[in-house]
C-alpha cells in the first residue's frame, strides 16, 4: 500500500512542478518594463522562491522516505531536516549579502516598500491555505485517535513557515511582473 501512496505523491509533486513552471514562465517582465534592469528585492524573490522551492520539495521527499515518525524520531532524519533548513537560509543570506553589496548597501526604494507591502496578501493567502489545508487532512486522519502526533505538528509548523517564506518571494515577484493599477 505504501507504494500506491509513494506513486501518488511523486505524480502528484510532478504535477505541482508543471503547474509552478508554467506559472513563473507567464511571469515575464511587461512590455513597458523589459528593458528595465531586474531591482534588487526582485532578485531576492527569485532566489527565495528557488530557495524555498528545493527546500520544500526535498522535505517532502525526506518525510515520503522516513516516513513522519521517522522524520520525527530518528536522528538522520533530523540532522537531514537541520541541514536543508539551514542550507536554504544560508543560500538566502548569502544572495542578500551579494547584492546588497553589489547595490552598495540599498536594497530597497520607495517602489520596493510598496511590492513588500503588497506581498503579504500573497503570503497570508499561502499560509492560510496550508493551515486549512492541515487541519481538514489532520482531523480526518486521526479523528478516532482523538490526538495528533507530535510529527504532525512539526510538519505542520515547518510547511507552514516554509509556505509563508515562498508565498512573500512570490508576492515580490508579482508585484513586479504584474500591471499595477492605482485608483485615483
Amino acid at each position: 500500500m505504501s507504494t500506491v501512496w509513494i506513486t501518488l505523491g511523486v505524480a502528484g509533486g510532478i504535477i505541482v512542478v508543471v503547474v509552478f513552471g508554467r506559472f513563473v514562465w507567464s511571469l515575464r517582465p511587461q512590455p513597458e518594463m523589459s528593458g528595465l534592469p531586474t531591482t534588487p528585492l526582485e532578485k531576492l524573490g527569485w532566489v527565495g522562491v528557488a530557495v524555498t522551492a528545493v527546500v520544500g520539495v526535498a522535505l517532502a521527499i525526506l518525510v515520503v522516505v522516513a516516513g513522519v515518525t521517522g522524520f520525527h524520531e530518528e536522528a538522520t532524519a533530523r540532522g537531514i531536516f537541520w541541514l536543508l533548513m539551514m542550507g536554504g537560509i544560508g543560500v538566502w543570506s548569502v544572495a542578500w549579502y551579494v547584492i546588497k553589496k553589489r547595490t552598495g548597501g540599498t536594497v530597497v526604494d520607495e517602489r520596493d516598500r510598496a511590492i513588500l507591502a503588497r506581498s503579504l496578501s500573497v503570503e497570508s493567502v499561502v499560509v492560510l491555505l496550508s493551515l486549512v489545508a492541515w487541519t481538514v487532512t489532520l482531523t480526518e486522519v486521526f479523528w478516532d485517535e482523538g490526538a495528533i502526533p507530535l510529527g504532525y505538528l512539526q510538519l505542520l509548523f515547518w510547511s507552514t513557515f516554509i509556505g509563508g517564506a515562498f508565498g512573500r518571494s512570490l508576492g515580490i515577484i508579482l508585484g513586479y511582473r504584474r500591471e499595477i493599477t492605482v485608483d485615483a
